[in-house]
């Protein structure tokens, strides 16, 4: 390549790295191989990219550094044997130029392998049970720590994840379980798939030592609850209370977009993160005694309301009873950006897209769900 090309290359990286953007990703495909051996995750991401204005040039989120003494390795490859590519890696982004432009509306794949151990977002660690686990968590902007994305809130595409891990783990991801395969070596490969565009901060995988319960369908909505072993019987106990939430609140609020609802204990950094349809709780979530109501009516409400922000209400569970209180009022408490307001000692405001409705109090009991 001549000493000219490559100016001319890196003037048009800069002017891509600052302009509008060029592509609107449709969708990602990711297969992983974990091992017990070491921490370094193998992958491959394929991303089927839509352009949205004629270009040679674009970019994707996805940081290269590693946790050890040597970057994440780095490879670009394109099925369309007709089309050649460039690919140049400067962390935190990786720059590829075409052989030829795309039009505007072509829909081109990629396909980028990178092998290493994640800096972020897919915490590789052990669980208060002394359990091997691997949990991304990408909230806000985190998910290109550990994949090749654009790591934008408004860039929303279909995913599927393919994770091949020693047979003893399980593995829950976003959407639908599309397959789980027992492969030669002690190894299984399982397979989800989400068909809904999500964001890539709610895009997660978990593997882990699981047990697993199904506590039942709302509205054809399958539930299950993913704890560790090691507490199963009050994990599965304190997570069969997100089935009444979840009636209650597509009651009031309205349709659960996905086909299935797994909450999940984990080693999220947060108290809960609203993955799409794969929520991921504290591992201190789990106390056997169902007084964690708040942060799932917290969690699950976020899986309603993204779109139906008209009406600013808010709903607020009392952590010293078995209330989740409804009043009209401004926006207060957790937002995708920041807190905005500490709660009351006694209070967790949770924020919700609202229809105008006087306040109301909704006792959850053993059984049953009664309001006034």
């Amino acid at each position: 390549m001549t000493k000219k090309f490559i100016g001319i290359f890196c003037v048009l990286l800069g002017t891509i790295a600052h302009s509008q953007p060029v592509i609107d990703v449709q969708h990602y495909k990711y297969e992983f191989e974990l091992t017990d051996e070491s921490d370094i995750v193998k992958g491959r991401a394929t991303i089927t990219v839509k352009f949205l204005r004629p270009s040679d040039t674009l970019s994707f989120d996805f940081v290269t550094k590693n946790k050890g003494n040597s970057n994440m390795t780095v490879s670009l490859s394109m099925p369309d044997a007709s089309r050649k590519a460039l690919l140049r890696v400067l962390s935190p982004k990786l720059f590829i130029k075409l052989n030829r432009p795309a039009n505007t509306g072509d829909s081109v794949n990629f396909i980028i392998d990178f092998k290493g151990i994640p800096f972020d977002g897919l915490i590789i660690s052990k669980n208060k049970f002394g359990q091997r686990t691997f949990f991304s968590d990408n909230w806000p902007d985190r998910a290109h720590f550990w994949i090749p994305c654009v790591d934008e809130l408004t860039d929303k595409a279909s995913v599927e994840f393919l994770v091949t891990a020693p047979t003893h783990y399980q593995v829950i991801s976003n959407g639908i379980l599309v397959e789980e395969t027992n492969l030669a070596g002690n190894k299984k490969i399982t397979h989800w798939r989400e068909d809904i565009p999500l964001p890539t901060k709610v895009m997660v995988i978990g593997a882990a030592d699981f047990a697993v319960n199904y506590p039942g369908d709302v509205n054809c909505i399958a539930l299950s609850s993913w704890v560790f072993p090691g507490n199963k019987a009050d994990g599965f106990y304190d997570y069969s209370a997100a089935k009444d939430v979840l009636s209650f609140l597509i009651d009031y609020i309205g349709p659960y977009p996905f086909k299935k609802l797994a909450n999940i204990q984990s080693l999220t950094i947060f108290g809960g993160m609203e993955n799409a349809s794969a929520i991921f709780y504290a591992e201190g979530s789990i106390s056997g005694k169902q007084n964690h109501l708040e942060l799932f009516a917290h969690e699950i409400a976020k899986q309603l309301g993204t779109s139906r922000m008209t009406n600013r209400y808010q709903l607020v569970a009392r952590k010293k009873a078995r209330d989740l209180v409804i009043t009209p009022g401004e926006i207060v408490g957790f937002s995708a950006e920041t807190w905005n307001e500490t709660p009351a000692s006694d209070m967790a405001p949770i924020l919700l897209p609202w229809a105008e409705k006087k306040q109301e109090v909704w006792r959850f009991e053993k059984d049953s769900v009664s309001g006034g």
